[in-house]
């Protein structure tokens, strides 16, 4: 399963453990104190949950997790002499509060917090075990267990540059950073592509003004070889152009992320005119004669600003055996009209094959657009005819940790942040050699940055799904002889909110600098002031409201986009409020920053709000939001901090 990034924002113990620890200890019954079981009525243990599995932090940083501890039975529960054995156990610990002994009433419970503070790169194993006058569990144990710490990789998809003269020189700063829980161990970092562009690696000194980038005198050309968890190297990418036409390049980093060992960032400039991206070859491989073969073509708007228009797609050369798909065409262009495609983002459309003989078809595929840099853009179109049968593609997928796979017949719905397993192993070849893989994310939201991982020539690769909305995966397979499947193979999932309201944010931070967005979600009904214990954001993530209701802010994001969302489900009628913090803490300076509010309600998308923030302190109020009427009403109010109620 892919870890959700966890950012500490103090040092020592994470703000789990800002929780007071709470134990209530009554006895309301005729036994003694000691604990000695009058008559027939016997104390009874129950212990919740009865394994606890700890989420992975940093060395040096702790977390803890809650065992509720509850006599069901007829008599005085005593508990006591709680100790925490096993080889690998050192890590574990009771909270520092903890009681030495429980003394129970019938139906009274008591909470108990262990804590998980690791000092190696190794998992963590033990048990925590309790004596009990429960005369069927004299002892009772909870087994405690904590993955090794592991490095995670994360770098923005794509550094972009506006349209720059030719003989200019512009720069921009990404960051290569390290969310995971152990050192980032970096093999090479490599920028191939185009010669216009060139690469360095700043050197803070410490005397930088605030929100300032280092001098460029001090960069080197000598990558990093670690980074820490929480922390992040900077990549100055230079552009220096010798024309204005569209110019691509991108950084490949090898590392010691397991789930990512190869991680690529795509660069693209003179692109805030409408851009267009497509694949310059489409190679069908080898194809069975009398079957025809597919391949879905994916045009992207690489311009972060403007709309490309695509005017039309044709074979200007197919040889007699190519074909686009008219029915699959985007916007109107089947009949005549053309297709409208917004900042970043893609379509896509099919091409068909359908060789006659055992010979190398070649076909010249046009595609016509306002992207001033090339009007016409040309893509190659080859396959190679063959009296072989081609291999069958079958995709199935399953949310990770559940047992029930969906084939491509079948719709898949997950929830926002799960992780989807892709398996591909029921492919086969009727010839009997064996098959190869070769997986592709067709569409996804707009907001969301992930990839199939770890390769897309795994058998059985995953994807994260952190944001709400359609994902299409697609799976070809390939024989032993290369010949390609002639169809396919693939997979719709939509991910879909649970509960009452989903509030979901997201920002892109176009100066590729390190830019920390809040989500807030106020009770209005009772509360005096944004930032308190009715207000839902990152020091406040799991509140008891005391109305039914269940709210969580299930991801804070401290660097990277997003994703932040908070789940309010059983919601109780009232007023609540949705607003975005500009916070100064982990924030590189005053950076534009493009945000977006989406609000589901019943797991449908009700409202889309956007708005640029600019200054660290900036408070957004955003909107409203009226149970159970479900009325949400914009405010769209930018300001330098927290706004009165």
């Amino acid at each position: 399963m892919i870890p959700i990034p966890r950012f500490p924002r103090s040092s020592g113990l994470t703000l789990l453990l800002s929780v007071v620890l709470s134990l209530a200890l009554f006895a309301c019954n005729d036994d003694q104190d000691d604990g000695n079981i009058t008559g027939t009525d016997s104390a009874t243990i129950s212990v919740t949950p009865s394994q606890l599995n700890f989420e992975q932090v940093a060395i040096g940083d702790s977390i803890a997790e809650l065992i509720v501890i509850e006599n069901t039975g007829e008599a005085t529960l005593t508990v006591d002499d709680f100790r925490i054995q096993g080889e690998n156990a050192s890590a574990f610990s009771l909270a520092e509060d903890s009681p030495s002994s429980l003394s129970l009433a019938p139906n009274e419970l008591a909470e108990i917090y262990v804590e998980y503070a690791p000092t190696a790169i190794e998992a963590s194993s033990g048990v925590l075990i309790m004596s009990t006058n429960d005369p069927g569990n004299e002892s009772f144990e909870v087994a405690l267990n904590a993955d090794a710490p592991t490095p995670q990789i994360f770098t923005p998809e794509i550094v972009t540059f506006a349209r720059t003269p030719e003989g200019s020189e512009d720069w921009r700063v990404t960051e290569i950073t390290n969310i995971g829980y152990a050192p980032l161990e970096i093999d090479s970092i490599e920028l191939d592509g185009h010669s216009d562009f060139s690469m360095t690696f700043p050197q803070p000194t410490g005397e930088e003004p605030e929100g300032q980038f280092p001098d460029r005198a001090n960069d080197t050309t000598v990558a990093p070889e670690v980074i820490l968890p929480g922390e992040s190297v900077m990549v100055r990418v230079i552009f220096l152009p010798t024309s204005s036409e569209f110019r691509t390049a991108e950084i490949t980093i090898e590392s010691n992320d397991a789930e990512s060992p190869r991680t690529k960032v795509l660069i693209s400039a003179n692109s805030d005119a409408p851009c267009l991206e497509v694949d310059e070859e489409i190679n069908f491989g080898q194809a069975s004669i009398d079957n025809v073969a597919r391949r879905t073509v994916t045009v992207t708007n690489c311009s972060a600003i403007a709309e490309l228009i695509i005017g039309g797609v044709e074979f200007e050369d197919d040889a007699g055996v190519f074909e686009v798909a008219e029915s699959s065409l985007p916007g109107n262009l089947s009949t005549g009209g053309v297709a409208n495609i917004g900042p970043r983002q893609s379509v896509n459309f099919v091409l068909t094959y359908a060789p006659l003989e055992e010979v190398l078809n070649e076909g010249v595929l046009k595609i016509t657009s306002n992207d001033a840099a090339r009007q016409n853009t040309y893509v190659d179109v080859v396959g190679q005819g063959s009296l072989l049968t081609c291999p069958n593609a079958r995709a199935r997928a399953r949310v990770q940790g559940t047992s029930r796979w969906f084939d491509a017949s079948e719709g898949i719905v997950a929830s926002p942040l799960a992780t989807i397993e892709l398996d591909g192993s029921l492919s086969d070849d009727p010839d009997g050699t064996q098959v190869t893989y070769e997986w592709s994310l067709r569409d996804k939201p707009l907001s969301a940055q992930t990839q199939i991982s770890p390769s897309i020539t795994s058998e059985s690769p995953t994807l994260w799904l952190p944001y709400a909305g359609r994902y299409v995966v697609e799976l070809t397979v390939y024989d032993g002889a290369g010949l390609t499947s002639c169809e396919p193979s693939a997979l719709f999932i939509d991910v879909v909110p649970g509960g009452d309201i989903w509030v979901e944010l997201a920002w892109e931070m176009p100066t590729g600098a390190r830019t920390d967005l809040d989500l807030h979600y106020l009770n209005v009904e009772n509360a005096d002031s944004w930032n308190t214990s009715w207000d839902i954001y990152f020091s406040n993530r799991n509140p008891t409201w005391g109305d039914g209701s269940e709210t969580s802010l299930d991801r804070d994001d401290t660097c990277c986009g997003g994703p932040e969302n908070v789940n309010h489900d059983e919601a109780a009628p009232g007023d609540y409020a949705v607003g975005v913090y500009y916070y100064p803490g982990t924030s590189a300076g005053d950076n534009p920053t493009d945000a977006l509010i989406n609000v589901y309600l019943g797991g449908t998308l009700a409202q889309t709000f956007e708005r640029r923030m600019s200054n660290q302190r900036e408070f957004w109020y955003v909107a409203d939001l009226s149970i159970p009427d479900g009325v949400i009403t914009a405010v769209d109010d930018l300001g330098n901090g927290f706004p009165s109620l």
